[in-house]
C-alpha cells in the first residue's frame, strides 16, 4: 500500500489558515474521522504522538500520526498552509505542507512501510515545491502522484 492509495481530494484543504497545532490536529482529526467519537480519539492520537517528539520532517513537511483506528483502515489527509507556519520542526523550517495519517491500534509491517514511504516521498523538494505552488486539489493530486512515480525511478 502507498499513500498514493489512501488519498482522496475530500481529505485535502487548500490554504489552510495555521493558528496553533491544536487547532491543525482537530481539522486532521475532522477530515479524517467518521463520527465524533472517532474525531476524539483521532485527535488524541495526533497530540500523544506527538509528545513523544515532533513530527516534523524537515524542509516545511510534517506528518503527524496516530494509532487510533478500531477497523484495520488507515485514513490520510493533505493539508497546504497559506502561509509558513511554526510547527517547532526539527530543523525550525515553518511548515507548509501537513500529511495527516491515521492508523489502526495494531499495526504491522506494511504500515510502518507507508510511513517509511511516504515520509521519504514528503521530504523531496522537488514534490515540496510543487505541493506549495498547488493552486487545486486535482493538481495537488497530480503533483503528488508525479512525486511518487519520480521516487520510484530513483528506487
Amino acid at each position: 500500500m502507498k499513500i498514493i492509495d489512501i488519498l482522496e481530494e475530500d481529505k485535502m484543504i487548500l490554504n489552510h489558515h495555521f493558528i496553533s497545532k491544536k487547532r491543525l490536529f482537530e481539522t486532521i482529526a475532522g477530515l479524517l474521522s467518521e463520527n465524533n467519537t472517532e474525531s476524539l480519539d483521532i485527535y488524541h492520537s495526533l497530540v500523544n504522538r506527538e509528545k513523544l517528539g515532533n513530527t516534523s520532517l524537515g524542509n516545511g513537511v510534517a506528518l503527524p500520526h496516530g494509532k487510533c483506528l478500531t477497523d484495520n483502515d488507515i485514513r490520510a489527509c493533505v493539508i497546504k498552509m497559506s502561509q509558513a507556519a511554526d510547527y517547532e520542526g526539527i530543523d525550525n523550517v515553518p511548515v507548509n505542507v501537513v500529511i495527516g495519517i491515521a492508523f489502526p491500534h495494531a499495526t504491522n509491517e506494511s504500515h510502518r512501510m507507508l510511513m517509511k514511504e511516504t515520509a521519504f516521498l514528503f521530504r523531496q523538494h522537488r514534490l515540496y515545491k510543487s505541493i506549495v505552488l498547488a493552486e487545486s486539489k486535482e493538481q495537488l493530486t497530480d503533483e503528488i502522484l508525479k512525486g511518487f512515480q519520480l521516487c520510484n525511478n530513483l528506487s
